[in-house]
């Protein structure tokens, strides 16, 4: 039971505590994802907390019927898991199923007339693992099926958020939200399966095995469901070491694309950089990186013979599509095929983020295309560009 209340105590704290910011959001009466995820937070708090066992006997006291804190139990958690559903299409900006909203009136009408039917002439009972009746089967399973089916919104709503989002910290936040959708789904699976095995035998030996298994992974929902909700300083916070080292790997791979093209296209400036300096300031030196992988870029672009089709080649007043190729060999000639080709599938109309993000995926294509060769405290560190 100390699980239950810790955990709803998480809960209503979260519910507490954005409920000014739900109140803030302009448009939470038209069902913003800020009141979405506020009134899935406030639903999960409620359902939680008339599962303690004292909460639940005095609640179903004050209203005067047998079991009546389960059918609220449930109704909350399906009114929740809708809630949150509804708050990721919102973020995906798609239009919610008319599916999804006939679906939540029936699981509440199910669960209603099953209850009427059947559950409220039940002793009541602390523990709902193992049902005693027909009639708690479907109760139960009525709501785990309709929970599992809408957790895998949220579920895969959030690890696509984390493969497109570009902030770190933002990315953070979808990870931590993806792992509680996912345990969610993992023990609404194990419940599914485990209320039919238990009503058959009652004694099964699966229940010693998985009732520890899914009291952890109730915790684990709860704890990530707790730091889904925590600040933006928090996690602009806890972004900064994976923002430094994914700007590492970043200058990594620019810097080694750009070391296969210094042979092609020597740059004017060269020399070698300290480590130290290059950490410093990790910005900086991407930045020139990319003027560097640019200017590479127009050379080979200026270079009759590298394309089929010259009349595509940009004309400048540096590089025209007449300059003759230098005195490559077979090797070097294929090399600056392949890269003038690679280069050309980026758009340099973007946003610096995105480049660099673009120029990475071409580093590892040609990497990949023509073997590793590079090391971050080499020669050609300098471009032609300078500032």
């Amino acid at each position: 039971m100390w699980d239950k209340a810790v955990i709803a105590i998480l809960a209503w704290f979260i519910t507490i505590y954005k409920y000014g910011a739900m109140r803030r959001d302009a448009q939470w009466r038209t069902g913003s994802v800020t009141f979405y995820f506020w009134a899935f937070s406030l639903f999960t708090a409620i359902g939680l907390t008339l599962m303690i066992w004292p909460v639940y006997l005095v609640f179903n006291r004050l209203v005067g019927l047998p079991n009546f804190g389960w059918l609220v139990t449930y109704a909350a958690f399906a009114l929740a898991i809708y809630c949150m559903a509804a708050g990721c299409y919102i973020v995906l900006e798609q239009p919610r199923p008319r599916l999804m909203s006939w679906s939540l009136l029936l699981t509440l009408a199910t669960m209603f007339v099953v209850y009427t039917a059947g559950i409220v002439t039940l002793p009541e009972k602390a523990d709902h693992t193992v049902p005693d009746v027909l009639a708690e089967v479907v109760f139960m399973e009525t709501i785990y099926i309709y929970m599992a089916v809408l957790s895998a919104i949220p579920m895969f709503t959030f690890i696509r958020l984390v493969w497109y989002e570009q902030i770190v910290s933002a990315r953070l936040r979808w990870f931590v939200g993806f792992f509680a959708s996912f345990f969610s789904f993992a023990v609404l699976f194990v419940k599914i399966v485990l209320t039919i095995v238990a009503f058959k035998d009652p004694l099964t030996p699966a229940l010693n095995i998985l009732n520890p298994l899914l009291t952890m992974a109730i915790i684990a929902v709860g704890v990530f469901m707790t730091l889904a909700f925590l600040p933006n300083k928090l996690y602009q916070v806890a972004a900064r070491p994976f923002e430094f080292l994914d700007k590492l790997l970043a200058l990594y791979e620019l810097k080694s694309l750009q070391n296969r093209l210094d042979p092609l296209c020597p740059p004017v400036v060269t020399g070698r950089l300290r480590l130290k300096d290059v950490l410093g300031d990790l910005d900086y030196h991407l930045y020139r990186a990319l003027i560097a992988i640019w200017d590479a870029k127009k050379t080979l672009s200026g270079y009759a013979g590298l394309t089929h089709d010259l009349t595509l080649l940009p004309v400048t007043a540096i590089h025209s599509p007449g300059r003759n190729l230098p005195e490559w060999d077979a090797r070097k000639l294929q090399q600056a095929r392949l890269l003038h080709d690679a280069l050309q599938t980026v758009d340099d109309e973007q946003p610096f983020t995105a480049l660099v993000k673009s120029y990475q995926r071409v580093s590892r294509t040609v990497r990949r295309k023509m073997g590793v060769n590079f090391s971050l405290g080499g020669a050609a560190l300098d471009v032609a560009y300078q500032n």
